[in-house]
């Protein structure tokens, strides 16, 4: 079989292949940009089943459907934040690829916005903080019985899935907080930078919170893996990983990043309070490993009301209208943790 052959029968396999599968796929081709030039039909032919997939998963909520397409925007998003020797860096922008993380990304932006019920008009900064608070301690996020769970009830096993859970999200934070300060506004650059200070250590390698949680993985057996474990997450986790990376990488969206960033440090300290007490429960914490949710717990109270006072305020204060979509950014965070809380606390307790 000749090159151009092989080229055509590689591209007529991707079609039948899933969703994730083929996206998968095209990240590996190299020469994907030529291949496509070679068959310009069947670009056209790709995105006609990406729509149908795009429909399963935002209109008929089908979880395969789901789980195909956040596998595939996983990969998409990994091409941005890979390291510089991996192959597939060569599709880091390939048109076709752009083209269909766009689509992606368009679709589930308005599914999810469709399934939210809230005011987005908080009118100064002083309204917009009571705005993003109200929306916290009303939300049951913010009491999610997994958490209760967690602390009280679950067995050591339950905890380290918990953990194992956790880690990609985890393990990539260090990379979402840096793009949170690309392009950011002077006045709130220190409280950003505070913020990096924090999370790569204060100067200390082995105390970043990447280092800690990894050391936490190891002592408990997990270990580490290529992609952080992230294969092993179900759609909803999924989601929670790449609504930081939608905001994160995506220009327009930058003000719902910096809503879905104050809604994580005002959702932690108190769930990673029960969290620990139910890790040392279970016979957890006496070789520090507990030392990256200890930190947590104290370390993002105050975080919390900085980024609040110090980034939400200063930015509602310069530019108004982006309050909105600062709001909008808090309540997608919200939703996905609910999604991920609720679909975790079922399986560690079936």
């Amino acid at each position: 079989m000749n090159g151009i052959s092989a080229t055509l029968a590689l591209l007529a396999s991707i079609l039948s292949m899933p969703l994730d599968l083929a996206v998968s796929a095209l990240c590996d081709c190299a020469a994907l940009e030529e291949w496509v030039e070679q068959e310009p039909d069947w670009e056209a032919r790709f995105l006609d089943q990406l729509k149908i997939a795009l429909n399963r998963a935002f209109a008929d909520r089908d979880p395969v459907a789901l789980t195909e397409v956040h596998r595939a925007l996983f990969s998409l998003y990994d091409l941005h934040v890979m390291d510089g020797t991996s192959p597939r860096t060569a599709n880091q922008f390939n048109p076709t690829l752009t083209r269909v993380r766009s689509r992606i990304e368009r679709a589930w932006v308005e599914s999810e916005v469709g399934r939210l019920d809230m005011e987005t008009g908080a009118s100064d900064s002083a309204a917009m903080v009571r705005s993003l608070k109200d929306l916290w301690a009303r939300h049951p996020v913010a009491a999610h019985p997994l958490f209760d769970f967690l602390e009280k009830d679950a067995s050591r096993e339950q905890v380290i899935a918990f953990f194992k859970s956790d880690s990609a999200l985890n393990i990539r934070f260090f990379d979402l907080l840096l793009f949170s300060m690309v392009g950011s506004r002077e006045g709130v650059r220190k409280e950003l930078a505070q913020n990096f200070w924090d999370e790569s250590g204060r100067g200390e390698a082995a105390r970043s919170h990447v280092s800690l949680f990894q050391h936490l993985l190891e002592t408990v057996g997990v270990g580490r893996a290529h992609d952080n474990h992230a294969g092993e997450l179900g759609w909803q986790g999924l989601a929670g990983h790449n609504l930081f990376m939608l905001t994160c990488l995506n220009r327009r969206h930058y003000f719902k990043l910096l809503g879905v960033m104050a809604m994580t440090e005002l959702l932690d300290p108190s769930q990673y309070e029960k969290l620990a007490r139910g890790c040392r429960r279970v016979g957890l914490g006496n070789l520090n490993e507990l030392d990256y949710y200890d930190e947590h717990v104290t370390i993002d109270v105050i975080h919390g009301e900085g980024w609040l006072a110090n980034v939400i305020v200063p930015i509602v204060n310069e530019t108004p209208s982006v309050g909105a979509d600062i709001l909008l950014g808090a309540a997608l965070r919200l939703a996905s943790c609910r999604d991920y809380y609720d679909a975790l606390y079922e399986q560690l307790t079936a």
